[in-house]
C-alpha cells in the first residue's frame, strides 16, 4: 500500500483546526482556491493564520486574503505552508511577508503497538463536557496560553465529531496531560499534546502521544502526524517519528 500523499496531510491539519474556531462567538473559517483561513477573533498571532496549499500560482492573492480576514479586528497573524515550496517563501518575500522563527517540524509514523504508560498515569477518553471543560484547562495551562479563553475553542461540541477523540493523563485525580486525535482517512492526527508545567519530565507527554497513536490505529489509521514544537521534537523522534517537510511561518511585516 503506497504511503500517504502530502496533501492528505494538508488536509488532515486544516480539519483539525476548523472544527476550533467555526463553534466560537468571534471565530470564523473560510476556505477559498488553495488557502484555509482561521481567525480565532482574539489577539494571538498562532491562533490566526492562513494554510497555503498547492498550486502556488496565485500565491500573492492568498496571502491578501489571509491580511485582509484579520484586518477588521487588528488580529496578528501568519501564513503557513509546506516549506518545500522555496518559490512561494520568495515571492512572499518581496511583499512584505518575513520569517521571524524557525519553521515547525511535520513528523510521522507507521504505527507501531504502543507501550504502556508510566503506572501512576491513567489515561482516559474524554466524553462528557465537565471533563472537555477540565481537559482545555489543562491544554492552554500546557501551551501558555489564557486558560479562561480555553472553553473557546476546546468545547462540548467536539464531542459530536466522530473523527475526533480527546484523551486525558490524570495523575492522583488531576489532569495533567493532553492529547487530541483527529482521524481522516489513513491519517491519525495528533494535536494538543500539552503537559502541565510542574508534572513535566515524567514521560507524560510522550504517554499521551501514544494514547492519541494508538486511538489512530484502533479506527484503521496507517501513519500518525504531527507538527512539533522546537522543544518537542527530540521527544517525538526517540518515539520513532521521522521529519517528513517543515511548514513554514511568514509574517507579515506591516
Amino acid at each position: 500500500m503506497s504511503p500517504p500523499s502530502a496533501a492528505a496531510f494538508d488536509h488532515n491539519y486544516v480539519e483539525a483546526n476548523r472544527p476550533l474556531v467555526v463553534f466560537t462567538p468571534r471565530g470564523a473559517f473560510q476556505e477559498r482556491r488553495g488557502v484555509a483561513i482561521v481567525s480565532s477573533g482574539l489577539p494571538v498571532e498562532a491562533l490566526n493564520w492562513g494554510f497555503r496549499r498547492p498550486p502556488f500560482d496565485d500565491v500573492v492573492e492568498s496571502a491578501a486574503a489571509v491580511r485582509a480576514a484579520c484586518a477588521p479586528a487588528s488580529l496578528p497573524h501568519r501564513l503557513v505552508f509546506r516549506g518545500e515550496h522555496r518559490d512561494a517563501l520568495r515571492v512572499l518575500g518581496s511583499h512584505d511577508w518575513r520569517h521571524r522563527e524557525e519553521g515547525s517540524p511535520a513528523m510521522t509514523l507507521a504505527l507501531p503497538v504502543a507501550p504502556p504508560p508510566p503506572p501512576e498515569l491513567a489515561i482516559r477518553e474524554v466524553r462528557t463536557p465537565a471533563g472537555i471543560a477540565a481537559y482545555g484547562e489543562a491544554a492552554f495551562n500546557g501551551f501558555g496560553f489564557p486558560p479562561r479563553a480555553a472553553g473557546l475553542f476546546l468545547h462540548e461540541r467536539l464531542l459530536e465529531l466522530s473523527h475526533f477523540r480527546l484523551y486525558a493523563g490524570i495523575v492522583d485525580g488531576a489532569l495533567v496531560a493532553t492529547s487530541m486525535l483527529v482521524a481522516t482517512g489513513a491519517i491519525a492526527g495528533v494535536y494538543w499534546v500539552a503537559t502541565r508545567p510542574e508534572h513535566r519530565g515524567r514521560g507524560y507527554g510522550e504517554a499521551i502521544t501514544w494514547a492519541a497513536v494508538a486511538g489512530g490505529q484502533a479506527v484503521g489509521c496507517r501513519t500518525a502526524f504531527l507538527v512539533a514544537s522546537q522543544a518537542g521534537f527530540p521527544v517525538y523522534a526517540r518515539m520513532g517519528f521521522v521529519h517528513a517537510f517543515e511548514h513554514e511561518l511568514l509574517h507579515p511585516t506591516a
